[in-house]
């Protein structure tokens, strides 16, 4: 990001919505059974998905994880709200043969409801990119990737709370502002 004039704030409180999603049906947009076109060279296909627990029908979600990632040729496949601790979902990931994951702790402390769990998965061809990853809270996970040429790239997978939690939902954005402002 070189606008040093961006404003965060408001691209993550009031992000922009180009898909009316009022007209989108999940069937067509997310398991159409058309293939897609090809990835162009040296390109991602980046999806971010609300789990809601992982635990309810964890071996339904699961299948159906991988084969949403394997149909859409998901490169970096952000999952939110999984209710798990990083070990059960390493664990479960074993399914995903393709994929490397990258889990957030889970703090189930106060918020039980709101208790997030991001995680990533990477395809394992990416993975070996990996340099580091952080863990910023139970809802916001980074993950650094370094490759040839000196080319680094910072993936955020964040969980902002229901409206009905407002003071974890402000503290999960403005812990995800500074985050972007660091990596800035």
């Amino acid at each position: 990001m070189t606008d040093n004039n961006f404003n965060y704030d408001s691209f993550v409180r009031n992000p922009p919505n180009p898909i009316d999603i009022d007209n989108l049906f999940l069937q067509d947009s997310l398991f159409s059974s058309t293939s897609p076109s090809p990835s162009p060279y040296n390109s991602f296909n980046i999806s971010s998905l609300n789990i809601n627990g992982l635990k309810m029908f964890l071996q339904n979600k699961i299948e159906l994880l991988n084969n949403f990632f394997s149909l859409k040729h998901i490169s970096f496949g952000g999952v939110v709200d999984t209710h798990l601790h990083p070990k059960q979902v390493h664990f479960l990931s074993k399914r995903l043969t393709n994929y490397t994951v990258f889990s957030s702790v889970l703090d189930t402390s106060q918020h039980v409801r709101s208790s997030g769990g991001v995680s990533l998965f990477v395809e394992n061809f990416l993975a070996s990119h990996v340099h580091t990853y952080t863990s910023h809270s139970s809802r916001l996970l980074s993950v650094d990737l370094y490759f040839k040429g000196n080319v680094k790239l910072r993936i955020f997978v964040v969980y902002i709370p229901p409206t009905s939690d407002q003071s974890l939902r402000d503290e999960t954005i403005d812990l995800l502002i500074r985050a972007l402002s660091d990596a800035k």
